[in-house]
């Protein structure tokens, strides 16, 4: 996985997974659950606290409540802070949805007693040398040392460079499958430093749907991605979920086929969320190839901000409300961010203002020409052309003219390019118009 920065916008992170095998399991037992008893006691105060105060206690108190504890006196003091930072991030989201309406939203829970916590080591919780990495514990505690392959630290972006990074954060985590501890898994995240991006070349343009995403870039290209079958995996696994939830009901919290019903509804929901997470990346890695391909300097991507939101004003009918508020355009958005930038190309939010009602031809307005399914017939140029990719081209000009409306095509497109999910490959094929 990788990212971009917030500190700046094209320094990019990276994580690389390492797996520990389960001979390490004795080292980081106790550490982890010595995390896990601090993840339980911020769950106790902060309900104590709440009960008699009618209010959540700070980040900053719950670090100074528990800073004299002896369990924080086992992990490094960042470590023991970033356990406090992880349930008050999770008091914050609670908090949020509940103020939203979403008054079925319980607060964070205490874990087992065994339970194996994740655990966090910032900068300054851990050294490097030569191939070994030192994680550190408390001060009067030998650190433990974990020995990693050569060129551990050396990531190879896809024109075949390699880059070496600079270790900035070390997390391990246990990955358990039926209650068992299968494996101990480290992931070291680098920071690949300030990508340089190209500022002159094309331009590409992306209008996100819930059913297709359309793309124009600057050369004249038009491409249709139809992603049907991934609405189709986020609906069908909330009609897993929505079964699950409906024979649970019916049994009673906390009893044997409650608790076995759980557990399987846990593993149905993560294999479906693997598949509809393959698909994204694959979409969006397509994205990021067809930009390197076509010499794209810049990619703009429609601004989403607020569209659940005006979706449930009304604005919209009840099953394109559903499809909106199931697609997840933030994450494709962040994806698409990391793969460019690791191709040299910048990435940026744009307005949509009027870019659904206006012919990207002409240029004239009229809301009324866009059609039934999504397509747009110009009542004046008589442009006939799908309505997402008429938007894609729509974002393209309020990009490089800052307005979509009164003004024409200043260059002439070529023929749409139409691209599906491919079941036997596992990746998005160019296909015939027609068969789309």
């Amino acid at each position: 996985m990788a990212w971009s920065d917030k500190s700046h916008p094209h320094r990019l992170l990276l994580t690389k997974q390492f797996p520990l095998g389960l001979e390490t399991l004795p080292v980081f037992q106790p550490v982890m659950q010595a995390a896990n008893r601090i993840w339980n006691s911020c769950v106790w105060h902060s309900r104590e606290i709440f009960r008699q105060k009618d209010r959540w206690p700070t980040e900053a108190e719950l670090k100074a409540k528990f800073k004299s504890f002896a369990v924080w006196r086992e992990l490094h003091s960042q470590s023991a802070q970033a356990v406090v930072e992880e349930y008050f991030e999770a008091v914050s989201a609670y908090r949020k949805h509940r103020e939203n309406g979403h008054l079925e939203m319980n607060p964070p829970n205490f874990k087992p007693k065994n339970h194996l916590r994740t655990v966090t080591w910032k900068r300054q919780g851990f050294d490097v040398e030569d191939n070994t990495l030192v994680l550190k514990l408390s001060r009067k505690k030998e650190p433990i040392k974990v020995a990693l392959p050569e060129g551990w630290n050396v990531v190879t972006l896809p024109d075949g460079t390699g880059v070496r990074g600079i270790p900035v954060e070390v997390k391990v985590k246990a990955v358990v499958r039926r209650r068992k501890v299968e494996n101990l898994v480290l992931h070291v995240t680098f920071d690949l430093g300030v990508v340089p991006v190209y500022r002159a070349g094309a331009v590409s343009a992306y209008d996100y749907n819930s059913g297709l995403v359309a793309r124009a870039t600057s050369n004249g290209q038009l491409d249709l991605f139809i992603c049907r079958e991934i609405l189709s995996q986020v609906q069908y696994r909330n009609k897993v979920l929505a079964e699950f939830q409906e024979k649970m009901s019916r049994l009673k919290e906390g009893s044997r086929r409650w608790r076995r019903c759980l557990s399987a509804k846990a593993r149905k929901l993560k294999k479906l969320d693997r598949r509809i997470r393959q698909m994204e990346h694959a979409l969006t890695k397509l994205f990021a190839e067809l930009d390197g391909a076509e010499g794209v300097a810049f990619s703009v991507v429609g601004d989403l901000t607020d569209l659940r939101r005006s979706a449930r004003t009304g604005m919209k009918g009840k099953k394109a409300n559903q499809k909106v508020n199931q697609m997840a355009y933030e994450r494709l958005q962040s994806e698409q961010r990391y793969k460019n930038l690791m191709r040299g190309i910048e990435i940026d939010p744009w307005t949509e203002k009027n870019t659904s009602s206006t012919c990207c031809l002409c240029g004239t307005r009229n809301s009324a020409w866009r059609k039934h399914r999504g397509l747009w017939v110009c009542g004046k140029c008589k442009l006939i052309l799908q309505a997402d990719l008429n938007g894609a081209a729509n974002l393209l000009k309020q990009y490089l003219f800052g307005s979509c409306t009164g003004r024409e095509l200043p260059f002439a497109f070529r023929g749409v390019r139409v691209w599906r999910w491919d079941g036997r490959h596992n990746r998005f094929v160019q296909v015939s118009p027609r068969a789309a």
